[in-house]
Parts: structure tokens; C-alpha cells; sequence
């Protein structure tokens, strides 16, 4: 075990009230936020060209009963969807804000149950430190320099547009398809395509259109398609247009919805057939998380059922 001492950094939040206590040992110690500045894409860098970054059972899966009716009990669904009610007190258009995320970015701690268990808004990391983080772990492996700039402005253009923020979508991405934008579809009862591995109805990488192409992944994943909600429809159901329940605006709620189809509100590691870790893995993520799981002996104490895997 790595032994860690807590640092004095703000903003330095303990871990959200009401998750069981890691071990002393296991304690988060978050670094302080770089200089801000946007990333560099360099035009050359040793990338594969492979459709691999899909994890089984991922991706979006068949919604409850009430998905033949989602155009009339959602609302709008594509681009233009916007965050409406509780759910825009978890966006935030500046890109600086947040702490500098984990010091140790193979830390994972083992989120699980209710809402309220799950990182507050405040502990997320900042969007630049977030995205250089995982720019140089996994998307220098998949994607050209062009490609990953196509990404930043893609996650940009529809936080902007969708109020949902940018970090939420980045953690999305990084989840769904480790930031490849050649990463194949999958199905889990629809087909998910592209970087979010969205809903029935979403697109894969067009390499003669790469600048469109990753927005309209990007868009897919976040505003949803004409066929089924991406993350503005879940974060913002309400008691009126709920067909799996009422979100209340909380994108961890909104991310069991989005993975899963439906929701279990008193354990958000309810797979509902899909990937238990899912939401704890989009927390840790948001709080400076690389991804590592495999051979991770924080995540692997976790004992999602996604370990047989390894």
C-alpha cells in the first residue's frame, strides 16, 4: 500500500460525507491546479489506428417500457437540448475551476449507494488539468494531434450548448471509449456508436469529416439522438417527463440512467445488466482518476463485479 499524507491545498475537500472511510492509508490527497492553459496537439505523435476502447456492457442500454413514447415524455432530443432545472447546479462554463485532482492518479476510491454518497460538485478537478491528465495517458495512444484538438473544441462546443459541463462529458468519453475515435459500436440491446457510445441512432468517426464527425459524436452522447436521451434528457428528468424515475438533476443518477437504461436510487452500483462500477468510475474520473483499473489494487479492493475482467 501506498502510504499518503494529506496535503494542505485548496480547494482541498475531504471525501463526501456519508461514503464509508477509506483506509488512513488510502486517504485522497489532491494536488493543486496547474498554471491554466489550454493543451497542445502536436501535429505528429505515435498513435494506433485500432477500433478498440469499448468495455462490455457499457454504453447505453435499452430504456424501460416508456421509450416508444421518449420524443413526447422527454422533450427535445439531439442538439439544442439543454439542461433545464436542478441539474444546471452541476454545470459550470469556466474551465479553471476545481482542484488539480488526485496526486496519485491511479487512486480510486470505492463510491457507492445514494446520491449523497457520491463527490459533490465542488470536489471536481479542473477541465484543463482534466483533459491534459487523460491526453497524455490514453488519447496519445488512439488519436492524432488534430484529432485530440477536435476533441477539446467537440467537448467545448457541447458543454456550451447543452449546459452540461464539459468535465461530465470528458469523463463520459474517457469511460465509454477511452477517447478513440475509431472505437467500434457496440449493443446492448440498441446499437452505441462513437466516442459516448450513444443511444440507437448515433454515428461513428468519419476520418474525411473529423472535425464534424467528432462533434456529432460528442453531440450524440450529450444531447441525445432522435431515438433515445443522451445526458441533457437524463439530468434533467423531472416528475413530469420520468420514465425511470426523477433524476432530481444529479448527473450520478443521471449516469446509472444513461449506462443502465433504468436506476436503482438506493445503490447507484446496481448494474441493471450493465457496469456496476460505471458511476463510481465517472466520480473518480471527475476527481482525477487515469482510469487504470486492471493490476490497480485501489480499484481491484473495490470488487465491482467488472473485476473478472482483469
Amino acid at each position: 500500500m501506498l502510504v499518503k499524507t494529506l496535503l494542505t491545498v485548496t480547494p482541498l475537500l475531504a471525501l463526501v460525507v456519508g461514503a464509508p472511510a477509506p483506509a488512513p492509508q488510502d486517504t485522497a490527497v489532491f494536488s493543486p491546479p496547474t498554471v491554466f492553459s489550454p493543451p497542445t496537439f502536436p501535429e505528429n505523435n505515435n498513435f494506433t489506428k485500432t477500433t478498440e476502447g469499448a468495455k462490455p456492457n457499457q454504453g447505453a442500454h435499452v430504456l424501460l417500457s416508456k421509450s416508444d413514447s421518449f420524443a413526447k415524455t422527454s422533450g427535445l432530443s439531439g442538439p439544442g437540448s439543454v439542461v433545464t432545472g436542478k441539474g444546471l447546479a452541476w454545470y459550470s462554463s469556466s474551465l479553471t475551476v476545481g482542484n488539480g485532482g488526485y496526486q496519485d492518479p491511479n487512486y480510486y476510491y470505492c463510491f457507492r449507494g445514494i446520491k449523497e454518497n457520491f463527490p459533490p460538485f465542488a470536489n471536481w478537478m479542473n477541465f484543463h488539468d482534466m483533459f491534459e491528465r487523460n491526453q497524455f495517458t490514453t488519447m496519445v495512444k488512439y488519436d492524432s494531434g488534430p484529432e485530440q484538438g477536435a476533441i477539446y473544441n467537440a467537448i467545448l462546443q457541447a458543454a456550451q450548448e447543452s449546459k452540461v459541463d464539459a468535465r461530465l462529458i470528458l469523463a463520459v468519453i474517457m469511460q465509454e471509449s477511452s477517447g478513440n475515435v475509431r472505437v467500434g459500436c457496440t449493443n446492448n440491446g440498441v446499437q452505441n456508436c462513437g466516442l459516448m457510445q450513444a443511444y440507437a441512432g448515433s454515428v461513428s468517426y468519419d476520418p474525411n469529416n473529423m472535425a464534424a464527425s467528432i462533434l456529432h459524436m460528442v453531440r450524440d452522447g450529450t444531447e441525445g439522438t432522435t431515438q433515445g436521451p443522451g445526458y441533457v434528457q437524463w439530468i434533467s428528468q423531472n416528475s413530469q417527463t420520468a420514465y425511470a424515475g426523477d433524476t432530481e438533476g444529479n448527473p450520478y443518477q443521471a449516469a446509472r440512467g444513461y449506462n443502465s437504461g433504468q436506476i436503482n436510487f438506493s445503490d447507484l452500483s446496481d448494474p441493471k445488466g450493465a457496469t456496476g462500477s460505471y458511476v463510481s468510475d465517472l466520480a473518480n474520473r471527475l476527481q482525477g482518476w487515469n482510469g487504470a483499473s486492471c493490476g490497480n489494487h485501489y480499484w481491484e479492493s473495490c470488487n465491482f463485479p467488472e473485476k473478472r475482467f482483469c
